[in-house]
């Protein structure tokens, strides 16, 4: 298998890289809070709840530099039954270029600007809506309705696979499926889970290929899915989970993703990555890929985050060639509550024949 050599494919990457605020698993494993303490949606991504609100405004920035900006008894309540919430993205990026109908690129690109809606209809049941700028939208009711803090998720929204990171581009994502660079991922189905202590366990059912109007195929998508995160001594917090996916691509073709995820986090160092095997079957026969991400954050000073990122994708184990992997090395920046500003640099290889595509990104976030 060969990949595009033009710079194109790697900007609808990086367009789409933050197609949703996640609950970005570096700050879980730092609180050992659950991905439903910080956001709307139990899965994570999108709209924070009021914790999620908190944190983000006095834990992340540095600390002096935005207090005479803050706005006082903030809160992203219209009414008590009514919530909204936001993100911003913009990013300028340069992309090495070496081609001979082409030189080096660089542009900016207004990546995401989602906008988010909660409705309470009363205390255990909401309707929540997310959509941005481009195609593809969330709207699901949601049911906490269930013991151990669980619930029941119906309508249309990205399936609880695999780690929740905001970089789109990584190929745990991009190439599992769950990234807007393919098409869109959102489904239209239900997940049920609960959440007894450290413990979640999801169970979900889709239909297998989204349309306008349903799906054209008879055939569903089955998630299963369950994680623990649970301290272990003083500030040392331990995530592991698995899951696994299973759908119909076509009439004749079927895909299983079996995924495992693990983080741990110790005072201001954060590591975790995912692992995952992806089996395709058709009437051609049967094909194993491989992707896995790694990551390592270092809190510096409040507000000052190393990041250290690796991405791996074999698309068939069986061949010896064709692999790629990408090292992304950087800083993430919040300077006041709501504004972070991200820079990364990423060196792209490839198996057998390198190509000469290394990125520079530099983005900016606001959030709501």
């Amino acid at each position: 298998m060969r990949y595009g050599r033009v710079w194109v494919s790697w900007m609808v990457g990086l367009i789409l890289l933050a197609d949703s605020a996640a609950a970005l698993p570096r700050f879980a494993l730092r609180t050992g809070a659950k991905c439903q303490s910080c956001h709307v949606n139990p899965s994570g991504g999108a709209m924070r709840q009021t914790f999620g609100m908190q944190y983000g405004r006095d834990r992340l920035p540095v600390e002096g530099l935005s207090d005479d900006m803050e706005l006082e008894d903030f809160t992203n309540l219209i009414s008590n039954i009514v919530g909204v919430g936001a993100d911003f993205r913009t990013l300028y990026f340069y992309v090495q270029d070496t081609s001979a109908a082409s030189s080096n690129r660089n542009s900016f690109w207004q990546m995401q600007g989602n906008f988010y809606l909660n409705f309470r209809i009363s205390k255990k049941v909401g309707l929540f809506f997310n959509k941005g700028l481009y195609n593809g939208f969330e709207a699901f009711g949601l049911f906490t309705v269930l013991p151990a803090r669980g619930h029941i998720k119906v309508g249309k929204f990205l399936p609880n696979y695999g780690t929740r990171i905001d970089d789109h581009t990584a190929y745990i994502r991009t190439y599992t499926g769950f990234s807007p660079q393919q098409g869109r991922p959102e489904l239209t189905g239900a997940e049920v889970g609960i959440a007894p202590g450290p413990f979640a366990v999801v169970g979900g059912i889709y239909n297998s290929v989204d349309g306008f109007g349903g799906s054209s195929l008879n055939t569903k998508a089955l998630l299963g899915r369950a994680e623990a995160l649970f301290p272990i001594g003083k500030d040392l917090n331990v995530n592991l989970g698995g899951n696994i996916f299973a759908r119909g691509v076509d009439a004749s073709t079927t895909e299983n993703l079996y995924g495992g995820f693990g983080g741990v986090g110790y005072g201001p160092l954060a590591v975790f990555g995912e692992l995952d095997w992806i089996n395709t079957k058709s009437d051609a026969g049967s094909q194993t890929g491989l992707a896995s991400y790694f990551e390592a954050n270092y809190l510096i000073v409040q507000g000052i985050d190393l990041k250290l990122a690796y991405d791996f994708y074999d698309p068939d184990l069986d061949v010896k060639d064709g692999s790629q992997s990408r090292y992304s090395v950087g800083v993430e920046f919040f300077p006041l509550s709501g504004v972070e500003v991200r820079l990364l640099y990423r060196f792209v290889k490839e198996e057998p024949s390198e190509i000469k595509n290394n990125q520079l990104d530099l983005m900016l976030h606001l959030y709501l």
